[in-house]
Parts: C-alpha cells; structure tokens; sequence
C-alpha cells in the first residue's frame, strides 16, 4: 500500500485540535530531486514534531532512521509516490473535519495548505500529475492584502482581504455609495463569514471611532452586505462568499423592518451587532449617528513561486 496517514500521532490531539489546523500525511516516496536540502539529524517522529511546530515548515523526507530532510516553504520539489525501501515523505495539509480520510486525499486533488504569517497568506498546492498516476507537483504563492485589510481563507480556500473603508466627502453617506466605495477597490460589501471575522470586524469598527471620527460623532456605523428583497428577513448580497446572513449576530428585535428599501450595518447602538435601516440613511444629526463607510472584501495581491 503506496499511501498512509499519521493517525496513530494524532489520536490523542483529535479533542483539542481545531479542524483549521494542519494534518500530516505520509507517503511512501521520495523527491525527484534534492539541491541543498536542509538535513537534521533526528528521528522520523521528532522530525514529524518538529514540522507540525513549525509554520515555515511544508513537508520533510525521511533519509534513514536518524536523518530526515526539512522543506521550508518553496522548497518542495516534485515528488514520486512509489515504494521506496522505506523512504517517505510527509506533507503539511488541511482536511476537513478532524479525523484521517478512508481514501488518499492526493488523489485527484488538488490539496492545500494556507498559513498566515506577518499577516501574509502562504498557500502551498499539491497536485496530482496526471499522465504519471503517482507523480505529484507543488506550487506555492504568496498573497498580500493591501494596507488596512487582513487576509481570511473562505469556501475552496478563496482568499478574501478584509477591512473598512471611509467615505470622503460627504463624510457620511447612504448604502448605495458604500457599495459604489468597495467596487472602487476592485470589491464588493461583505460581511463576517465566522467568527474569527466578526471578531476582528469589532475590533477595526471599534477603533474607528478615534481614527476616523473628525467631527465627532457620538456614534460610527458601517454599512455591510445585504439590502432587503419582497420576502421578510431575506437580503440580497453581493458578495457569495460569506454564506449570506448564516453567521450575522443581530441586535434585539432586528431586522425590524418588512420589505424593499431596507440595509443592514454594523455596529448597532445597543453593541456589537447587526441591524437595518433605510438605504439612504446617511446622518442621523439628532442622535449624532454617522453611516461612515463600508465594510468590503477587496482581492489579495499574488506572487507566485
């Protein structure tokens, strides 16, 4: 049997590693070639270990008993899944759900791997090479977010930069301007896809309020993706990757309004939470509220290795 998974060192984390966090699969093969590897001088499980710690780490080749080889990002060359007298390779991966698959996830692929770091998305690709059958290649890239946005993997692993962007002049402005203001930045409006997103979403809004309120406002909301349809609590959305309203946190009572006409913005006054008013809300002068700009999802800058 040409593939198998490394199980047997995960069994006892299965109840405290998330299912975002990278699995190992190990096969029996070996790299096409080797120029200036990085060898170590440990056991195959220590090397394991060593490479699951470390994020720089994407695969390691297991050379004897007491010497592996440590791949850092970009460094993997093509490698061929055969049986050789005990060589193998192991590659960092993500699996949906936290236990091994009943088949080998190489196969048809592709298979990825994405980490951020210094907030940038590094994303490693393994792909089947189909006139072989058991010859795989590896691609990485690097993705950067503009400044003011930070980088979230969504569905297929899409990468989407998120953060808010101000109106100019008027300083406040109604929800069909928000949507105008993220499609400047080659975006569309978003909103929280989980809650690692919303969380950040309170942290930028909540800033906002010392960075980008000249003329102090008592309060700064931002227009997020939905405007209302015929149907009662159905939005239409622009932007499908943050699986519509499913991970909205609502603001009591809300959505309070029936029919067309109607968006939805965040923060509420009562908090942190979501809530509509009228499209073409813009100032709201009595109780000091200001709709300042708009959350938008906007695309990475790629460079390929």
């Amino acid at each position: 049997m040409c593939y198998y998974f490394l199980c047997f060192f995960l069994l006892s984390f299965l109840t405290v590693i998330s299912t975002d966090e990278p699995y190992m699969i190990r096969i029996s093969g070996r790299p096409r070639l080797l120029i200036n590897p990085v060898t170590l001088e440990v056991s195959w499980k220590n090397c394991i270990s060593k490479c699951r710690a470390d994020i720089n780490c994407s695969a390691i080749y297991k050379m004897s008993d007491i010497q592996c080889c440590y791949f850092l990002f970009g460094s993997l060359l093509p490698f061929e899944q055969e049986d050789f007298r005990g060589y193998k390779i192991a590659l960092k991966i993500q699996l949906p759900g936290n236990k091994c698959p009943t088949s080998n996830p190489l196969v048809p692929g592709p298979t990825y791997l994405t980490q951020t770091i210094n907030n940038q998305l590094y994303k490693t690709t393994v792909t089947l090479d189909s006139s072989s059958g058991h010859s795989y290649n590896a691609t990485y890239s690097v993705s950067t977010c503009p400044k003011n946005t930070k980088p979230f993997q969504r569905v297929d692993y899409l990468v989407k930069c998120i953060g808010l962007f101000f109106f100019e002049a008027p300083r406040c402005n109604n929800y069909a301007q928000a949507s105008a203001l993220c499609k400047a930045q080659n975006g569309t409006l978003t909103g929280p896809a989980n809650a690692d997103e919303y969380e950040y979403i309170q942290d930028i809004t909540n800033s906002s309020k010392y960075t980008s309120n000249p003329d102090s406002y008592t309060y700064l909301t931002y227009w997020i993706d939905g405007n209302s349809t015929y149907i009662h609590f159905y939005y239409w959305f622009e932007d499908y990757t943050h699986d519509e309203n499913f991970n909205y946190k609502w603001d009591v009572d809300a959505p309070k309004y029936k029919g067309t006409g109607y968006c939805l913005h965040n923060p509420a006054p009562n908090g942190p939470y979501i809530v509509d008013n009228p499209c073409n809300y813009t100032l709201d002068a009595e109780s000091s509220v200001c709709w300042r700009g708009a959350l938008c999802q906007v695309p990475t800058i790629e460079e390929m290795y």
